[in-house]
């Protein structure tokens, strides 16, 4: 069996293993289990077109998926499915979640780019402007702020306004995450915002706003930490391309960042089962 076909059977699993309330009329072609395992296998290869997508699995894994759905209905049930995606990923993330330090970082991803988005886009009074100083240029899109552990495995998300800061998200995901320390960058500086965590039980360490000889090794030590949550986005946005994700409403994007969250989490799955690199990729790409 291939990396990719583990990876899609522990989604078809995982995702089975959750009953569905019965539907009326004739019963579907295609499972919502085997659409949880469409899904991933479509984050995995890094397809954002859904119809190229549906037009290549049947070659990746010929005779998986015997039934495959057009276009648009894979589009409509996976928007009807985040939900159950989220719930699906939560499972292998509490068997690999061994406690500790939890890591937390927001990113921008860009939705509708052309003149007059703001207002006749479908992410109209969703989406804001925010600055990105990697492209040094502001971008009409939404952040995602995540939580994870030490190694990079997604515990918990939210999507915000590009606008927004990224205190409440990480409050709001510490009531269903507890976590005793939580390492941040610059974006939590605040010490009433400190002060507000470590009330709840959580110590928040971020960078000193200065650089001196005497915390040197400690700010070493954080930006290496905090390297890891950068390499999670990079495996995003980069290898599951996350970043030209092709969603035209908040809905298909939250389809489409369900499900590279669950790929993500199911790869370092399997890989800590098979005792390599908890974020090695590259296998399950199909090729």
């Amino acid at each position: 069996m291939t990396d990719l076909e583990a990876l899609v059977v522990a989604a078809y699993v995982f995702a089975d293993d959750y009953p569905v309330p019965p539907r009326c009329g004739r019963p579907a072609l295609v499972a919502d289990a085997e659409l949880v395992a469409l899904a991933v296998a479509q984050a995995a290869i890094g397809i954002s077109s859904d119809r190229q997508f549906l037009g290549l699995i049947g070659r990746v894994l010929p005779g998986w998926f015997p039934h495959l759905p057009e276009q648009s209905q894979y589009n409509r049930r996976l928007r009807g499915l985040v939900e159950l995606i989220s719930i699906v990923q939560q499972r292998p993330a509490r068997l690999l979640d061994t406690g500790g330090v939890r890591l937390s970082d927001g990113t921008l991803i860009g939705v509708a780019n052309y003149p007059g988005c703001a207002q006749h886009s479908e992410f109209a009074g969703f989406a804001r402007y925010g600055y990105a100083k990697s492209q040094h240029r502001f971008v009409y899109g939404v952040r995602l702020v995540l939580l994870t552990d030490e190694r990079g495995l997604p515990l918990g998300y939210t999507v915000v306004p590009a606008n927004d800061k990224e205190y409440e998200p990480l409050a709001d995901l510490l009531t269903g995450t507890p976590a005793e320390i939580v390492i941040g960058d610059k974006g939590f500086w605040g010490r009433d915002y400190k002060a507000r965590l470590q009330a709840g039980g959580t110590t928040l360490l971020t960078p000193d706003k200065t650089r001196t000889a005497a915390n040197l090794g400690r700010e070493r030590a954080l930006a290496s930490t905090r390297l890891v949550i950068e390499s999670v986005f990079s495996n995003l946005k980069e290898q599951m391309r996350l970043e030209r994700h092709l969603a035209k409403t908040p809905a298909g994007l939250a389809v489409r960042i369900a499900q590279r969250i669950l790929a993500l989490t199911l790869a370092m799955l399997l890989n800590t089962l098979n005792g390599r690199p908890a974020r090695a990729l590259a296998a399950y790409d199909g090729r």
